[in-house]
């Protein structure tokens, strides 16, 4: 290799150490020759030092002795320099390291006491270049799942890539995950529909018209009645600390029908009571659309029921779609029909119109004008009895009734008992942490109550077939995620039977809904 001979070493050298340092370094050379030279450059070595101190800039003045550029190759200086070679000299402040007589390549610094000098790279690729840790030695070897990856692609330790997969033809890899490549978009609405003594969210039944979202599980997953923190797999067992359970743990290769917005009013002639029709035709329909919005999650759950391969229970499920993955353009997916297969199957996702095994209906076919008349207690409209609303001091705990062993239907869990209503003895479920909270009267669930939950009852009325309901707002929750009560307000100031006016339930994020009487203390 080209040695390089700096007249810089020699100021650098005798700046610091006078002429020992300088006699240590040229021991090899005649004596009488290193005196001269030594002589003869002392003033102007003193000269350059100080010329430095002064100025960073004046490193890269040229003189005729010690200025040197140094461009593409070595050039050699004799009689001024003292030849460095495979050694370091130190100075005061600096290190200088010549390492094998190689150029010094362009961003290399040698340093002074303030100031650096640039050397232009005048060697090879790679050469001299100091190893590291990951060019001494790589792991070429990845594991895609330790990594949590089911696709795409991961480098491994060498920084190489390696495949960790592919998706299913109905999923798109997101962040390494597969995830569902169809998730309906959710919205609230509140379409109208009618609604009892005009009360925030005490709709009828014509007004509730939800359909459903059809998901295939495919990994197992748990379906919860409200805010839960016990064991994962214990079925029907409350946490410590909260009144929510697991209701089933759904299996792969079941499904799950996810619940659309429940207010969907849309009748195509813009009411369901045309001019003399107090009642709602039959022959008219509620809704003209069948593509509702799915219905927003709450706190990393969403409402649905489960179908084809477990239990019909409705209930919150986690908002997991690497879990859950939308069927409905599989024509081969059983149709979600609601948990009594009276429902819809919504007619289009994702901009894509939705195809299933079975009969579907429409929204409109499914929901006739002529639903939930009866709702605010019209006994014109087979309502059993009226519905005068309640005062607010009517303030009531969800509790358990008197139940029996089921003997015409199966429950879908042993501890679940039967309660008589009319001629029909297993007529209601009773479970044995809650209740049902539904849309409307008769018509679709929303939520869990829990016992111990207390409500403020607004309304009060007997159904066709008998069965007595009440409008409430939640004041307590054992589940406060799921649940969420209300703040009470609005049934204060002038709220009473013969005031509805100032009455405005469920306020700040409250739930309401309605729920049979029995389930209240």
């Amino acid at each position: 290799m080209t040695r390089l001979l700096l007249a810089v070493g020699v100021v650098m050298v005798v700046g610091c150490g006078g002429t020992d340092g300088l006699a240590d370094v040229a021991a090899s050379r005649d004596a009488d020759t290193v005196a001269d030279s030594i002589a003869a450059s002392d003033s102007e070595a003193d000269a350059r030092v100080t010329t430095r101190e002064d100025s960073a800039a004046s490193t890269t003045s040229s003189t005729e002795d010690t200025a040197v550029l140094i461009e593409d190759t070595a050039v050699l200086i004799e009689d001024t320099a003292v030849v460095v070679e495979d050694t370091a000299v130190p100075t005061e402040d600096t290190t200088v390291l010549v390492e094998d007589t190689a150029v010094p390549s362009e961003d290399t610094t040698v340093l002074s006491d303030d100031t650096s000098v640039p050397i232009e790279d005048t060697s090879a690729p790679g050469e001299d270049t100091v190893p590291t840790a990951d060019t001494v030695s790589c792991d070429p070897t990845v594991d895609c799942s330790a990594l949590g990856y089911e696709c795409g692609v991961a480098l491994d330790g060498c920084g190489a890539p390696h495949a960790c997969g592919v998706c299913d033809p109905d999923m798109a890899c997101t962040d390494h995950r597969c995830v569902s490549a169809c998730i309906p978009t959710a919205a609230s609405s509140s379409a109208g529909g009618g609604r009892c003594a005009d009360l925030s969210e005490a709709w009828t039944g014509r007004g509730i018209n939800v359909g459903y979202f059809p998901f295939r599980v495919r990994a197992p997953i748990e379906m919860v009645s409200g805010d839960y923190d016990g064991a994962a797999d214990a079925v029907f067992a409350r946490g410590p600390s909260r009144a929510g359970v697991v209701l089933q743990i759904i299996p792969v290769g079941a499904y799950v029908g996810l619940s659309s917005e429940g207010p969907w009013y849309d009748p195509p002639s813009g009411d369901c009571f045309p001019t003399g029709e107090t009642c709602g035709s039959p022959t008219r329909s509620a809704c003209a659309s069948s593509s509702p919005p799915r219905r927003p999650a709450r706190g990393g759950y969403v409402w649905g029921y489960a179908y084809a391969g477990a239990s019909h229970m409705q209930g919150w499920i986690p908002a997991d779609f690497t879990r859950l993955v939308f069927a409905g353009f599989d024509p081969d997916h059983p149709c979600a029909l609601g948990p009594a297969g009276l429902d819809f199957e919504a007619a289009s996702a994702c901009g894509q119109p939705t195809v299933c095994h079975g009969t579907n209906r429409t929204c409109g076919a499914a929901n006739p004008c002529s639903e939930g008349a009866d709702d605010c207690g019209r006994t014109a409209c087979g309502a059993a009895s009226g519905g005068p609303l309640t005062p607010r001091a009517w303030h009531r705990t969800v509790g358990a009734p008197a139940s029996h062993v089921c003997t015409t239907r199966t429950p879908p869990h042993p501890s679940v008992r039967c309660f008589a209503n009319g001629s029909d003895a297993d007529f209601f479920f009773v479970y044995p942490f809650g209740a049902y909270l539904y849309w409307a009267q008769n018509s679709t669930t929303k939520a869990w109550l829990h016992d111990g939950d207390t409500a403020q009852v607004y309304f009060h009325t007997r159904d066709a077939q008998g069965v007595l309901w009440d409008f409430v707002e939640v004041l307590s929750s054992g589940a406060p995620v799921l649940t969420p009560a209300s703040d009470g307000s609005g049934g204060d100031g002038a709220c009473a039977s013969d005031h509805p006016e100032s009455c405005d339930p469920c306020q700040h994020g409250g739930t309401c809904g309605w729920v049979q009487d029995v389930f209240l203390d």
